[in-house]
């Protein structure tokens, strides 16, 4: 009972950060999943397996509540998800069928090496910080297509929705931070629903994993969790409405160097 209160506040944080910046929880999810299955018997071949596979699940409750959220508040620009949805769609299937034949370290040093570049080129480019006087474009259909094919691939192998690539690309472009995590909720939910299916199927075929574990889902976790961003979700929307452009973007960026450390030195 103690552990399932633990996950419902985990779930609180999860849903703030998902309505804020657009994570679905993954970001923060992994790290924390990555600490405590041990302690609920998940053997150490499956642990990075079963954190991602109960992130990708996680998300897609997050992100289906984050993006009503913002939709209500007209927060979401539907025209450019319904650009880069279908090849995300196609790169989170191919992901989401890659993932299970690399071992746990490989993805864990993987979504290492994913976050920093994301942190050293939007330091590089100005433009995330400062958007001011940019005017929003999106590139030729087949950029545009080849990056979510990207995105999609490398999100659902990884377990952390998409915003990470989404949000510094769109900022890129000239989007404002409130409508870049916006747009990174629904974006995410291709990713999350192909890449917890196929957890959940690969995972169903490996011996020795908990009772709990609905293939490579940890149950209880992502009851207590979903539970907790019913109530977290409405908070970070509020907060991002009223958060000015360039301090929300260098939120964002302090939190994506607070999760490299956590997988680092862990």
């Amino acid at each position: 009972m103690l552990f399932f209160f633990v996950f419902l506040a985990i779930g609180i944080l999860t849903g703030v950060l998902s309505s804020l910046f657009g994570f679905g929880g993954g970001f923060v999810l992994i790290p924390v999943m990555y600490l405590l299955l041990p302690g609920f018997g998940v053997p150490e071949a499956f642990i990075m397996h079963v954190a991602i596979g109960t992130s990708l699940a996680i998300m897609i409750a997050n992100s289906i509540n984050s993006t009503i959220s913002h939709h209500r508040k007209q927060h979401v620009i539907w025209p450019i998800f319904f650009r880069l949805a279908p090849a995300i769609a196609v790169g989170a299937l191919l992901g989401g069928l890659s993932a299970p034949f690399l071992q746990g370290n490989i993805l864990r040093y993987l979504f290492i090496l994913l976050v920093v570049y994301t942190i050293v080129m939007s330091i590089r480019k100005k433009s995330f910080l400062d958007v001011d006087g940019l005017k929003f474009t999106l590139p030729t259909p087949f950029k545009t297509s080849s990056l979510g094919l990207g995105i999609g691939f490398l999100a659902t192998m990884l377990g952390v929705g998409g915003s990470v690539i989404t949000v510094p690309f769109l900022r890129k472009r000239g989007l404002a931070m409130l409508h870049a995590v916006s747009l990174a909720n629904p974006l995410s939910l291709p990713i999350a629903i192909v890449g917890a299916a196929t957890s959940i199927a690969t995972g169903l075929q490996q011996p020795g994993l908990p009772e709990w574990c609905l293939g490579f889902v940890y149950m209880p976790a992502f009851l207590g969790i979903v539970l907790g961003g019913f109530i977290g979700v409405p908070l970070g929307t509020r907060i991002a409405q009223h958060l000015p452009d360039r301090l929300f973007s260098k939120i964002y960026l302090i939190l994506l160097v607070v999760v490299v450390l956590i997988m680092v030195f862990e």
